[in-house]
């Protein structure tokens, strides 16, 4: 393929066109920013959030200690819950996921 000499000339004449278009429009936001600023400002409950948030990081995730005894119980047969207390708590966990 042969790129001759109109298509070069051509070629720098757009990114001369698309430099000055983006060197306009880099003047013109830069102008109207220092006229007017943006405020952002966070509730004290955002605020509560993050920091929760923030302190949940460190937490791990599965209490071992829990894990660790419930363990032992189910592999001695001395773990027994009833269908009721498993029942009740989907019950209550749907409703409560509702509202």
């Amino acid at each position: 393929m042969r790129i001759d000499d109109k298509f070069k000339f051509d070629l720098n004449r757009l990114k001369d066109t698309s430099a000055k278009k983006k060197d306009e429009k880099s003047s013109s936001v830069g102008s109207s920013d220092s006229s007017s600023s943006d405020k952002v400002s966070l509730s004290s409950g955002a605020k509560d959030v993050a920091n929760i948030k923030e302190s949940l990081k460190g937490a791990p995730e599965i209490r071992v200690e829990l894990v660790q005894e419930l363990k032992v119980k189910i592999e001695s047969g001395q773990y027994d819950v009833s269908g009721r207390d498993v029942a009740e708590k989907i019950v209550q966990t749907a409703i409560d996921d509702l509202f």
